[in-house]
């Protein structure tokens, strides 16, 4: 036993130290090591926060997509979403080849806009040193995905913003009778094409930025935007932040009819504008004042982007959708084709959409939400009100609406039966 215990090597206080030093250095290293690797992913995940943050601070002027809600609506019929006559901005450059004519167009609109300026003394290299003062900013305002990343350079991207803006300018002195200086051959093609024009220029996915027109010449982020504010009105207080209520925690929908049997006229309110709409109590009768609705393909195509245009910039969360809230009442309204009509009968509806195709169109528009906005829902409580308040005089008022022409006709046989009742009582009268 002693043999073999003096045979073993002998331990040192020194080689103890040694392995008991590199074990700490192993732990010090992969410490070191799990360290570095945490740094790494913080900075990814700060990085991460940081563009989260940059994209929500330009929100408001983001050239933005179609949110993902309209995918089924899309899928359904594209006339809504996509140009059919000229591109403008990144996100449909040299899509189609329908489209190149009007690329054309472009830029002889750009150079006739040009030598307008330059007969007022700007010249051509000014003009457009200003719109490479804002390329980079106007840029920032589009999504930075393979449309832009290595597909159109910075000079490209700053000549096709030039041309756009040219091109949207002349238009719009064009379609004001300003354009002094437009060839015949630019205004026919502006005029035989306006219906288009006037489609594309409002669609979400196909706008400029407002700074780079305004570099050429109330801002707001863009065309559409601008076409938003006045249909929607203005507002002259802030109203208080909510972000609105599910739709299935509010009150029931009311149909036209089913508002016509509670005593509630409906009437166009005298702004036209979407936001404008109120319920104003009577003694017996009530009214419903809103903005009158024309159902066509242009008009459906610009209410379907305003719409896409508030979900997309979350006017929601800043109580200023107003389109939406509009759709959510005009949609709510219009049950039955029945109900269409009446709405055509009170001078709300208008265009030559068919009963059938606006109901379809507008029920379409309905499954986009799953909420209601806070404008509706003061709405949807302000209507339930009158219903708790009224109940009797609802109940007597909807069966006379129901059933005035069997009330009428009751009343009227009753009058002639007085009426030979008195005439038989007068003859009687006469032969006494």
């Amino acid at each position: 036993m002693a043999a073999a215990w003096d045979s073993a090597t002998p331990v040192t206080a020194d080689q103890t130290t040694v392995n008991i030093t590199t074990d700490h250095v192993g732990d010090e290293a992969a410490d070191a090591s799990s360290g570095t690797i945490i740094d790494k992913v913080q900075e990814e995940l700060k990085r991460a926060a940081d563009k989260v943050e940059a994209e929500f601070s330009k929100n408001e002027a983001k050239m933005h997509r179609y949110p993902p809600s309209f995918r089924g609506l899309m899928s359904k019929d594209d006339r809504y979403f996509v140009p059919r006559c000229v591109a403008i901005g990144p996100y449909h450059h040299r899509a189609a080849a329908y489209l190149h004519q009007a690329e054309e167009m472009k830029r002889a609109a750009a150079y006739y806009f040009i030598c307008e300026r330059q007969s007022s003394g700007h010249s051509a290299e000014v003009i457009y040193a200003r719109i490479l003062s804002v390329a980079g900013d106007a840029r920032s305002c589009y999504d930075d995905d393979a449309v832009l990343a290595g597909i159109i350079p910075q000079a490209d991207f700053a000549t096709m913003m030039f041309q756009d803006a040219c091109f949207l300018l002349q238009y719009i002195m064009h379609a004001n009778g300003v354009a002094s200086q437009l060839p015949e051959s630019l205004r026919r093609w502006f005029v035989a094409n306006e219906d288009s024009i006037q489609r594309d220029i409002f669609l979400l996915e196909n706008q400029v930025p407002w700074l780079v027109l305004d570099t050429l010449i109330y801002k707001p982020a863009h065309l559409l935007d601008l076409l938003r504010h006045c249909q929607s009105g203005s507002s002259s207080k802030r109203r208080r932040i909510s972000w609105g209520l599910p739709a299935e925690s509010l009150p029931e929908y009311s149909s036209a009819i089913d508002l016509a049997e509670m005593g509630i006229q409906l009437k166009t309110n005298r702004t036209a504008k979407f936001r404008d709409t109120r319920l104003a109590r009577g003694f017996l009768f009530s009214n419903l004042f809103l903005a009158p609705l024309v159902m066509d393909d242009l008009n459906a195509c610009w209410l379907v982007n305003m719409l896409a245009f508030e979900i997309a910039a979350g006017t929601r969360y800043t109580n200023t959708s107003y389109v939406t809230s509009y759709v959510l009442l005009i949609a709510m309204l219009m049950d039955r084709e029945e109900d269409v009509h009446e709405l055509r009968v009170k001078r709300i509806l208008h265009g030559d959409f068919s009963d059938q195709r606006t109901l379809s169109f507008l029920k379409d528009l309905l499954d986009l939400f799953d909420y209601w906005t806070e404008e509706h829902s003061d709405f949807m409580a302000d209507l339930q009100d009158y219903r708790r308040k009224r109940w009797m005089w609802i109940s007597l008022h909807k069966f006379i609406y129901n059933n005035l022409k069997s009330i009428v006709t009751v009343f009227s046989i009753i009058s002639v039966l007085v009426g030979i009742f008195k005439t038989l009582f007068s003859i009687s009268m006469k032969q006494h």
